[in-house]
């Protein structure tokens, strides 16, 4: 099977030129998270090979453009959803494998110590460093299988990590099960494998759906697993890090606050401990980190959210041509080819209904962009009628982390020209404007 973990992604990436490396010593407090936007306003990723006070190499920026996304699919960009939708109907299994690189240093006992990672201080407000693209990997205690998710880690102690967890989300219903039997939950975090794994983490998936085989049906072939050490939990032979540990029945602490995926902070609350009994790692291993909100954690998230949006849009008759969730998971462009006045608005109580975080969704023409939010805000503008074209659902179920009851109404835009203007729909176009190589034209020489 061709190698595929974050180290060959990494490859592809510089081979496309869209990664940075960094030799310069960086402090992960506030420093690295700030030369990492900095690179994320250039589309690229980037390495981090001096961290201040760690061993080991930082990466960031590893998902954070549709570009890389089709690169990852390899599909084109225009291409990614209907892929993605494709190979996730057809599941593949994981493959259990006795031994991979991420046991090549085992750390027990005292030796287990979180400090060891550069782990980073995103923002001026967060009150300790977070890891921030940790996969919690758990068994279900009723059924055995295997969910995977993003939860945020907040560095307490070397061997003690608060971990934002809580039902609905899988791994606090899991961990509900677990705690009513008067037992810890065994969880291993991995941080820093390829965007398969990463991908099917991010996606919400029904209860019993195995992660790890969706992660199988988008690289199209198995993902191998390997025990831990100390814990009876399979993780990805060829991850960089495993922290191996459990999070306490019937234990809370302060956690917080957190500068969280909207760009305010999440205020401290009692949150779960995660206590860790041992760490393994490959040589030379390298440590991902993504701050929230980033483009990286958008990407992320929208994709599988996407695929459903789109899938429903699909099973609805709609003639549908792209489907955006980003750059802000509340909100989604739908581009179709309309067919009767009226339907733009059904495509969008389709979409509110098959995404229920979704506040606002502008369903445009299939001339329209969706990925492209100027192309979108233009034709808000030039085809949208405020008086007709827009409606308000009050009192509907929203983004359910909302203490001041911001996210429970949705607006539906209807930016789509009159079926009666064929004038409308007539873009002006210059020939070759795609096409043109600017470096053919433009002169280097200064006059």
């Amino acid at each position: 099977m061709k190698e595929r973990d974050l180290r060959s992604y990494l490859a592809e990436l510089e081979s496309a030129g869209l990664l940075l490396r960094v030799e310069k010593e960086v402090d992960p407090k506030f420093e690295l998270s700030a030369v990492v936007k900095a690179a994320e306003r250039e589309g690229k990723a980037i390495i981090f090979h001096n961290v201040k006070g760690s061993q080991f190499a930082a990466v960031a920026n590893l998902v954070i453009s549709r570009k890389m996304l089709s690169m990852i699919l390899n599909t084109p960009e225009a291409e990614t959803v209907p892929e993605y939708v494709r190979r996730s109907e057809k599941t593949i299994k994981p493959r259990i494998v006795s031994d991979g690189p991420v046991k090549e240093v085992i750390l027990n006992g005292t030796k287990a110590d979180a400090s060891i990672l550069p782990i980073v201080t995103h923002a001026v407000g967060d009150v300790a460093p977070f890891i921030t693209a940790g996969m919690a990997v758990a068994r279900d205690p009723e059924t055995g299988y295997a969910n995977m998710s993003f939860n945020r880690m907040q560095f307490k102690e070397p061997d003690k990590l608060g971990i934002r967890m809580m039902a609905p989300q899988h791994l606090g219903v899991i961990h509900g099960k677990a705690e009513q039997r008067g037992k810890n939950l065994e969880v291993a975090i991995v941080i820093g494998a390829h965007p398969f794994e990463m991908i099917a983490a991010s996606a919400s998936l029904p209860f019993g759906v195995d992660h790890f085989e969706l992660a199988g049906a988008l690289a199209e072939s198995p993902v191998e697993l390997v025990k831990c050490e100390t814990i009876d939990v399979n993780v990805p032979a060829n991850a960089e890090f495993i922290l191996e540990g459990e999070v306490l029945a019937n234990v809370r602490e302060e956690e917080g606050p957190y500068g969280d995926v909207f760009q305010f902070y999440i205020p401290q609350s009692k949150n779960h401990v995660f206590s860790l009994k041992a760490i393994t790692h490959r040589k030379q291993a390298i440590y991902h980190t993504i701050q929230a909100g980033s483009k990286e954690d958008i990407h992320l998230l929208a994709l599988s959210r996407e695929a459903y949006l789109y899938r429903a849009l699909k099973y609805a008759g709609y003639q549908v041509r792209a489907v955006n969730n980003a750059p802000s998971l509340l909100g989604c462009v739908v581009s179709i080819k309309k067919r009767f006045e009226g339907e733009p608005k059904n495509a969008a109580m389709c979409c509110f209904g098959a995404h229920s975080w979704l506040k606002y969704c502008v369903v445009v023409d299939d001339d329209v962009d969706a990925y492209d939010i100027n192309d979108a805000w233009w034709a808000m503008l030039s085809r949208g009628r405020p008086d007709t074209g827009i409606f308000v659902v009050p009192e509907a179920r929203g983004f359910p982390r909302d203490l001041h009851h911001l996210h429970q109404s949705k607006v539906g835009i209807d930016a789509t020209a009159p079926m009666d203007a064929s004038e409308e729909k007539v873009r002006k176009y210059v020939p070759g404007q795609n096409d043109v190589d600017l470096s053919q034209y433009v002169s280097s020489t200064k006059h």
